[in-house]
């Protein structure tokens, strides 16, 4: 058993889901992607992503990041 949680990896079942990249965060936010990438995905109360390929390609399901925006994160 780990102690630290790691993100999940690309499941059959996980790419099915509607799913957005740092670009796509970005857009919502009207933010650049640098900025989604070293600041917002770091935050403490960001979702965790569902896909991580490697450290520049990472995916989160869209209905956890706009959870997130609903509770007054930005």
């Amino acid at each position: 058993m780990h102690d630290q949680a790691q993100p999940h990896t690309a499941s059959p079942l996980a790419s099915s889901a509607p799913r957005m990249s740092t670009a796509d965060i970005a857009a919502l936010l009207g933010c650049t992607r640098q900025h989604v990438t070293s600041r917002v995905t770091k935050r403490v109360d960001f979702p965790r992503p569902y896909i991580n390929v490697s450290r520049r390609m990472r995916y989160w399901r869209t209905v956890d990041v706009m959870a997130w925006l609903k509770r007054g994160a930005q």
